[in-house]
């Protein structure tokens, strides 16, 4: 038998399996008396497995195998629910079968004749029964077999299985991107393609925002540098191996309102992303940044709105975010007389943003949803039913939508409103969740795919 054979476990254990390791034959014991050990089995053991309601095996009675004396042994063993091992005699493959349960933490029972010798490095790791093979003791052995192996069958001490030694356990890496999905990717070492592994959102950066979607974050072929870590659950890539996680000292750090020193450093079609002052990283929406003039290296003064350690993500806006209308052409200030004092600015029809439903209203058909970064604004946008997708519109018919639930939406109109000039009146529609702009460098953001107006009177 090769040693792989023996590193291979079968799919499932039968648990009505009760495998006997034991001597075969006539031999004669240690006290000069010779025992029938086939006999022994056969009349004795096999009986008291079968009036259980179990299933007995031993390794030479193994229905048309054609497997060696020892491979048969080690199949045995690894698929029965118990193992009995009889050590009356000195045996080398019977030792082996004991190693082999006690490795695989096996539910064993220990039996063995009447002044037999037992190896030294198991006595007191086992309480054996004895047994004489005399009109006496034969059948005082069968119950004590019998309530041996119900006892062993009673534990629910789980299984060890068994793995390959890699060699080397943490290895740090640069990983190409082979598949995506959902909730992983799938990633090979560069200078090793044998070394591969898998990295789900509890693998990603710290101060990377967790992306919903995995695939529409990583693209095939991407690099990333991390460490391949192997231990009982396989080989997995981290980006965070041996790292604390700073989630909980930044959100102690950056309460709601804090004001932070950032400098952009990097710009795409994500919108302008900074690193604060103090540890992490956020995004400015780009209406923002383009009304602020802000540019690759810019230093600008940001106030937090919201930190989600769960999605690790921090929300700002910055601190002096007041643009008047011509600084943002084709955006109306809110305001109904000539002359008076520009308001914010509104949102751009098709800008893409998150909100929070702050209130919602289920016998009209909508909700009200506060965008992230123009909380300067007041009050809340509106979202329609009908202009949900299908599965919010669901949550929200059932009830089940409810305030602070957040939201990936899309502006259909911003305007002053006809009833009351010096407010807003901004309307919405969702989209899915993966059209949020992405805050790698290159990703692709989801194409706008626009939406009705609804004509329905502001109600809040």
């Amino acid at each position: 038998m090769e040693l792989t054979e023996m590193l291979t476990r079968s799919p499932s254990v039968d648990d009505e399996l009760v495998f006997f390791a034991m001597p075969y034959g006539k031999r004669t014991l240690p006290n000069g008396a010779e025992v029938d050990f086939d006999v022994l089995y056969q009349q004795y053991f096999a009986v008291t497995v079968r009036l259980m309601g179990l299933r007995p095996e031993r390794a030479d009675c193994i229905p048309g195998t054609m497997e060696s004396p020892l491979s048969a042994a080690w199949n045995g063993v690894d698929r029965a629910g118990t193992v009995v091992i009889d050590l009356s005699l000195p045996s080398t493959s019977v030792a082996m079968e004991l190693g082999w349960a006690m490795c695989l933490h096996k539910r064993a029972v220990v039996i063995h004749h009447e002044g037999a010798e037992l190896p030294t490095n198991i006595v007191g790791q086992v309480r054996a029964i004895k047994y004489r093979c005399d009109m006496g003791g034969l059948p005082e052995l069968q119950e004590a077999l019998r309530l041996a192996i119900e006892d062993a069958r009673k534990r629910g001490m789980p299984e060890m299985d068994l793995r390959p030694r890699t060699g080397v356990r943490d290895v740090e890496a640069i990983a190409e991107v082979v598949l995506t999905a959902t909730d992983h990717i799938f990633v090979r070492d560069i200078q090793n393609e044998l070394r591969t592994g898998v990295m789900r959102r509890t693998d990603m950066d710290y101060l990377e925002t967790l992306p919903d979607d995995m695939s529409k974050r990583f693209r095939i072929g991407a690099r990333l540098n991390g460490v391949f870590v192997t231990d009982e659950n396989g080989t997995r890539f981290s980006q965070r191996h041996g790292k604390t996680n700073p989630w909980p000292a930044l959100e102690a750090k950056y309460r709601r309102g804090t004001l932070v020193r950032a400098e952009v450093v990097q710009i795409n079609r994500g919108g302008y992303f900074v690193a604060l002052q103090d540890g992490g990283k956020s995004r400015i929406p780009t209406h923002m940044a383009e009304a602020a003039g802000l540019e690759q290296g810019s230093e600008v003064l940001v106030r937090v709105l919201r930190v989600d350690p769960v999605r690790q993500r921090i929300d700002v806006v910055l601190a002096d975010h007041a643009p008047t209308a011509d600084r943002r052409p084709g955006q109306a200030p809110v305001s109904g007389t000539p002359g008076a004092r520009p308001g914010p600015v509104l949102p751009r029809q098709g800008e893409r943003c998150t909100g929070t439903v702050t209130r919602p209203f289920r016998e009209r058909g909508f909700v009200l949803v506060t965008l992230d970064g123009w909380t300067e604004l007041g009050q809340p946008a509106i979202l329609h039913i009908f202009q949900m997708t299908p599965r919010t519109r669901e949550r929200f018919s059932a009830g089940e939508l409810d305030k602070g639930d957040r939201l990936h939406v899309e502006v259909v109109s911003a305007a002053p409103s006809a009833r009351d000039p010096e407010r807003a009146e901004i309307r919405l529609r969702e989209v899915p969740a993966e059209a949020e702009p992405a805050a790698e460098e290159g990703a692709e953001p989801e194409r706008a795919t626009g939406g009705e107006h609804i004509s329905e009177e502001r109600t809040a």
